[in-house]
């Protein structure tokens, strides 16, 4: 396979994972698929052993044919099928094939499917691109930091030349974390319900934060008495990072970023207003309100089905992605509520750890929607 073509193929995956506009139809899809992989036709069968209800073909061939099953919430299995070239990698065929399953295009064609559900399969689908773009980029990045130090070692501090390395390795480090959180979307369907303390977490990430941000003030509000969630601690510290992060980008110079923690208990009428798989009960719920600009309902609605999708200039995206995910297998929830104009807060619910918990106090809290 040439290095063209793995480009192709990878250009596909991340705009089939990356848009919710990027095609007008599915057949649109299907001939972009083609040209992608090398394939002479593509198309798909629904359910899987019916008659074929879509197909997108450039030419006839008899070169060996590839499937899958296709699985979308609310509708029959189906079957994707394409003629391609012998040694095509089968891998990124599957890739594609399950990216191809959950687009809007095809939803579009298919008719409505369960929405959380798809959300969820679509970052499972970007989690397993992420995985294996991330393990390839970090081979990269670490021969090019590596043989940068070794420069900045041998130039003249305060040089043009010594000044341009080092903004080299400053993009090569940014590059370096955008792999980070490709490996943390990647390993965030991993469930590790282990004890972790909401409290501890906080007291760290403001630590971290009074450097990270001398400009913006963090009003941490956390009972010390919070039971512990059934989050494992890295994995509560990472997207506890990831809420302060954006609500830090996202408010002005000198604003406050507003930070509660407190037991809340959900009732059934509470579980519709959260994405994730919140259970009715007690929980830790985090909320984080920043002074930002707020977001549209259009870039609300993107938020999470797209997730290299982004509101701020030159960031990467994925964020609210590693947050969901790992919400969703923790049994945990995300809710955001935003408008242009008043900022955002985004609330998110952690399950306890233990099997029972005190009763709520009355008046403490209640899990109504966020105000």
């Amino acid at each position: 396979m040439t290095d063209n073509g793995v480009s192709a193929r990878v250009s596909f995956l991340t705009r089939v994972l990356g848009s919710s506009d990027t095609w007008a139809n599915a057949p649109e899809l299907l001939l972009e698929f083609c040209a992608a992989f090398g394939a002479t036709a593509a198309g798909l069968r629904w359910p899987a052993e019916g008659p074929a209800v879509l197909v997108a073909e450039t030419a006839p061939t008899s070169n060996p044919g590839f499937q899958a099953t296709m699985n979308i919430p609310g509708q029959p299995a189906g079957l994707f099928w394409a003629q391609v070239p012998t040694g095509v990698d089968r891998e990124f065929l599957q890739l594609a094939a399950q990216a191809v399953a959950h687009s809007p295009a095809l939803t579009r064609f298919l008719g409505p499917v369960a929405e959380q559900a798809r959300i969820a399969q679509r970052l499972d689908d970007a989690a397993r691109v992420a995985g294996r773009v991330a393990h390839d980029l970090d081979n990269v990045f670490q021969g090019v930091t590596g043989f940068l130090a070794l420069a900045l070692d041998v130039l003249t501090s305060g040089t043009p030349a010594h000044q341009n390395v080092r903004e080299a390795d400053t993009a090569a480090r940014y590059g370096m974390k955008f792999c980070s959180q490709l490996h943390e979307l990647s390993r965030g369907g991993n469930a590790r319900p282990l004890p972790a303390a909401v409290p501890a977490a906080l007291n760290r990430e403001s630590a971290r934060l009074a450097k990270a941000f001398p400009a913006i003030r963090f009003a941490i509000d956390a009972p010390g008495d919070l039971p512990a969630v059934a989050v494992e601690g890295g994995g509560l510290q990472t997207m506890l990072g990831h809420l302060f992060d954006n609500a830090a980008e996202a408010s002005p110079k000198d604003g406050t970023v507003q930070v509660t923690a407190r037991l809340v208990e959900l009732a059934p009428a509470d579980l519709a207003g959260y994405l994730g798989r919140p259970a009715t009960g007690p929980h830790v719920e985090v909320r984080v309100t920043d002074a930002g600009p707020g977001m549209t309902d259009e870039a609300k609605r993107r938020l999470f089905v797209e997730p290299f999708f982004t509101t701020k200039f030159r960031h990467r995206g994925l964020s609210l992605a590693v947050i969901y995910r790992m919400l969703y297998s923790h049994r945990g929830g995300v809710q955001v509520d935003t408008a242009p104009g008043r900022g955002t807060t985004i609330r998110v619910v952690f399950p306890l750890a233990a099997a029972r918990v005190p009763a709520l106090e009355a008046g403490r809290s209640s899990g109504g929607s966020v105000k």
